[in-house]
């Protein structure tokens, strides 16, 4: 089945085992759905290079059925930090999160649209 793709982008995450940076490939489909598709290991630095810090998304994010997880534990899903706005892998294991960017602690909260930025690291 064709996936219709309209625009694509890069947002940076860690690992919530090894606190190591990946990317999260994430494209807006004809829907108007923002999905993730694939993570990769990425520098810090690599990101910056390449302007990762700059990425802006907005509405609707939901996880294609292909997408591979973190590269490092396997988690299939991401929190955003209330506090940095920073995103940390994350596979539902428990109702408390802590970022992998800030040591920013507290209770998941779950939501179908987000603003996610690639930078500030």
């Amino acid at each position: 089945m064709k996936k219709d793709v309209r625009e694509a982008n890069v947002v940076m995450a860690k690992c919530k085992s090894s606190k190591r940076p990946f990317g999260i490939r994430i494209e807006k489909r004809m829907d108007n759905v923002w999905y993730y598709t694939w993570a990769f290991k990425l520098s810090e630095q690599a990101g910056n290079n390449e302007g990762y810090e700059n990425v802006m998304i907005s509405g609707r994010v939901d996880m294609d059925t292909e997408y591979p997880g973190c590269p490092y534990c396997g988690g299939i899903g991401w929190i955003s930090c209330g506090n940095c706005g920073k995103l940390t892998c994350y596979n539902g294991e428990s109702n408390h999160f802590t970022c992998a960017w800030c040591g920013n602690s507290g209770e998941v909260q779950f939501g179908e649209t987000f603003d996610l930025s690639g930078g500030g690291y």
